[in-house]
Order: C-alpha cells, then sequence, then structure tokens
C-alpha cells in the first residue's frame, strides 16, 4: 500500500503545487494586498522550501546516515525535521563525518550558521501555528 500512496502523492503534487502557487499569486493580486506582499510571498515559499526539506530528509535518510554521520544516535528520517536541522543535532553532538561537516560548511557559507539556527528556528515555527 505504500508504494500506491506514494505514487499517488508524487502525482497529485504535480498537478496540486502548480496550481497552489497560481492560486496564490491570484489571490494576492485580486485582493489588493500589495504592501503584505512581500511578506507573505516570503512566508510562502519559506513554507514550501521546509516541506521540501522535510520530505528530502525522508527520502534521503539511508544516504545521509550512511554518509553524513558517524552513528545513528540522531539519524536522518524524522519527516517532521529538515536536513539542516539533523546536520545541526549532529554537530552539536560531533557526529558529523567529513562529508558532513562539508555539508554544513556550504550551508553555513550560504546562511551563517544555518544548520544550528534551523534547529531553533522549526521549534519556533510550530510554536507559531
Amino acid at each position: 500500500m505504500g508504494i500506491i500512496l506514494f505514487l499517488v502523492a508524487i502525482l497529485l503534487s504535480a498537478i496540486s503545487l502548480p496550481i497552489g502557487f497560481s492560486y496564490f499569486i491570484l489571490k494576492c493580486i485580486t485582493t489588493f494586498q500589495f504592501k503584505k506582499f512581500g511578506i507573505r510571498f516570503n512566508q510562502y515559499f519559506l513554507k514550501v522550501a521546509v516541506s521540501i526539506d522535510q520530505m528530502g530528509n525522508v527520502a534521503m535518510q539511508e544516504l545521509f546516515n550512511d554518509w553524513l554521520i558517524k552513528n545513528r544516535e540522531y539519524p536522518f528520517g524524522n519527516e517532521d525535521e529538515t536536513i539542516s536541522s539533523v546536520i545541526g543535532k549532529n554537530l552539536k553532538y560531533g557526529n558529523l563525518t567529513s562529508l558532513g561537516k562539508a555539508l554544513n560548511a556550504i550551508l553555513n557559507f550560504l546562511d551563517p550558521n544555518h544548520s544550528l539556527n534551523s534547529i531553533e528556528y522549526l521549534t519556533e515555527l510550530k510554536k507559531a501555528e
């Protein structure tokens, strides 16, 4: 049953994501929320990005557990957590492999302290909902 649900989810995502994005843009335009548009636009895409990141955490869990961390004290694969958050927690515990440290360095180059900040960000995001 899992494979059937997976295939249905992929199909529905391919159809619904462009529709949802288009509707969001049209609603912002038609309700004349230009002052709030930038804030809403950023929040919308941030939430979508976090969702995709959480999916990546699940989809890539075996590869990431084998290649990015030394042991499975804090493994990848939790559907409610981002890749960055797991990297941050493993960084705190000194549990990243050389490849994990390299990925963390890339994330930090793009956004200073990204993986460590992502731990706190997810906690705050859940409190806000």
